[in-house]
């Protein structure tokens, strides 16, 4: 059975990782193969390093300036989704990825309203994310839940060179 468990390091820090490592692999490949970006020698780091050093940041985020969740299927890390505290009212979701064999099953819909249930809880008033524009799917899900296009926003984690090829979203609570 699939569970929703907020993020211990004790507990998850490794499996964490590993799917932090799959997740930008995969928006690394996507990037090379949909826009022509070979994005290894633009942040001059191996995908693990840099996975090691957003890690960092994103792992200290603890109630009420942000939440981890993990999705794991028998002990097994099979999805995560994240939001925390950009400034003072603002939240960011971030990290939003379902391993390919669980989607389609309604898992990544799911832990986003978690994320927005969480955000209204710790009082934001407005929650914003990131996403590559090939996110098509994603999109869906975020327009479904009353987010709107909004020019972009400081603070997230895209590197400049790439915000053209990123939308920015935003949801007033």
């Amino acid at each position: 059975m699939v569970e929703f468990v907020p993020y211990d390091e004790k507990i998850h820090r490794a499996q964490f990782f590993e799917l932090n490592v799959k997740y930008v692999t995969w928006i690394f490949e996507e990037m090379r193969v949909r826009q022509n970006i070979d994005v290894i020698p633009s942040i001059e780091q191996t995908i693990r390093e840099y996975v090691e050093v957003s890690l960092e940041d994103l792992t200290t985020v603890r109630p009420p300036k942000g939440i981890i969740y993990v999705l794991e299927d028998e002990g097994k890390m099979v999805g995560m989704g994240a939001l925390k505290e950009l400034e003072v009212g603002i939240g960011e979701i971030k990290r939003m990825y379902i391993c390919p064999r669980y989607r389609g099953k309604g898992l990544g819909k799911e832990m986003f309203e978690k994320l927005i249930e969480r955000g209204k809880e710790f009082g934001f008033s407005t929650l914003r994310l990131e996403t590559a524009d090939f996110m098509t799917q994603a999109h869906k899900v975020y327009r479904s839940a009353g987010f709107k296009e909004i020019g972009g926003y400081s603070g997230g984690e895209m590197p400049e060179w790439y915000r053209p090829n990123c939308i920015f979203m935003e949801k007033s609570m």
